[in-house]
């Protein structure tokens, strides 16, 4: 058998802390701690020995991990935790601590034998890490939004919507139902903005995308920003009468923003809005749909503007 004295040479020249605990005393108080454990702490022997090892975590004492070692503790076992300590003068490092159970002959639990590592320079550059992977993921979040997004009115943008039209014509061609698109115009916008400024011309471009965003009722209504002063919905499973109905919605929500507009005929801001409307057994197609949706805005803006007309 090795002479105690080599392992007691062994503990104290251990670049990681040693510490053992009796369990048999109240409060489980340290015994023991070598050289590392000073070094890593700043407490000598003579200020650590007798008193539980909790005085460590200063006023952090309701961190997740010290749980864990309570549990370990009350039965017995092992268990590997990473804790926020602090050292004689105040600053934090952040301690690895494995602690193992050691019985006597008779089974009984005696002591505990705590290893300790300063593991610092590893949780600052996991943390370093994980805030670079947050930033990233973030940033990768706020690209995909701008690129379904219009910058502006914050609704979809013109790309998206084409991806979403293509969707919906793929489940029209798998299902039964049908497909509504609704081209809506601000009546007489350019004369709005020589008017009353490109500042005011954006504020209403917002106020009215909010509106027709606001008409949605359900989950499967699109609405899109299409380009300038011009926007488009989508919408399913609408019958020609519920289609015109809210197209007549949409006009009428934007009338109720009350925005003025001396250039316009009723004095206020207003929108046309062409629709439609195609089936599953319809010989149309994504395009033509676009096609016949402008050809009904076209009739609404000949007819005065300010309304909804279907293509039929």
């Amino acid at each position: 058998m090795l002479d105690l004295s080599i392992f007691m040479h062994a503990v104290s020249h251990s670049n990681d802390g040693i510490s053992i605990t009796d369990v048999n005393q109240p409060d489980h108080p340290l015994i023991f701690v070598n050289k590392a454990f000073e070094k890593i702490t700043g407490y000598s022997s003579e200020e650590a020995i007798n008193r539980n090892c909790r005085f460590l975590q200063g006023n952090q004492k309701k961190q997740r991990n010290i749980e864990v070692i309570r549990e370990a503790i009350k039965n017995g076992k092992s268990c590997v935790v990473t804790l926020r300590n602090y050292r004689k003068d105040g600053s934090l490092f952040w301690n690895e601590l494995s602690i193992y159970p050691e019985y006597d002959t008779q089974g009984k639990l005696t002591y505990y034998i705590g290893i300790l590592k300063d593991v610092t320079d590893r949780v600052e550059r996991d943390q370093i890490l994980l805030n670079e992977r947050k930033s990233f993921h973030e940033t990768k979040a706020r690209l995909e939004n701008l690129i379904i997004h219009d910058s502006l009115t914050g609704i979809y943008n013109r790309l998206h919507f084409e991806t979403q039209l293509n969707e919906s014509w793929q489940c029209l061609t798998n299902n039964q139902g049908t497909l509504s698109l609704m081209m809506v115009d601000i009546d007489y916008f350019k004369l709005y903005n020589d008017t009353y400024g490109h500042i005011a011309g954006d504020n209403a471009l917002k106020q009215v995308a909010s509106a027709l965003t606001s008409s949605m009722i359900r989950d499967t209504d699109f609405t899109a920003r299409y380009g300038g002063e011009e926007f488009i919905v989508l919408t399913t499973d609408m019958t020609m009468q519920q289609a015109i109905n809210m197209g007549q919605t949409l006009c009428a929500n934007v009338r109720n923003l009350n925005i003025s507009h001396k250039g316009s005929p009723v004095k206020f801001l207003t929108v046309s809005c062409g629709i439609a409307n195609v089936t599953q057994n319809s010989s149309s197609n994504p395009s033509l749909l676009l096609q016949h949706a402008d050809q009904a805005l076209y009739m609404a803006k000949a007819n005065g503007r300010n309304q909804a007309k279907i293509y039929n």
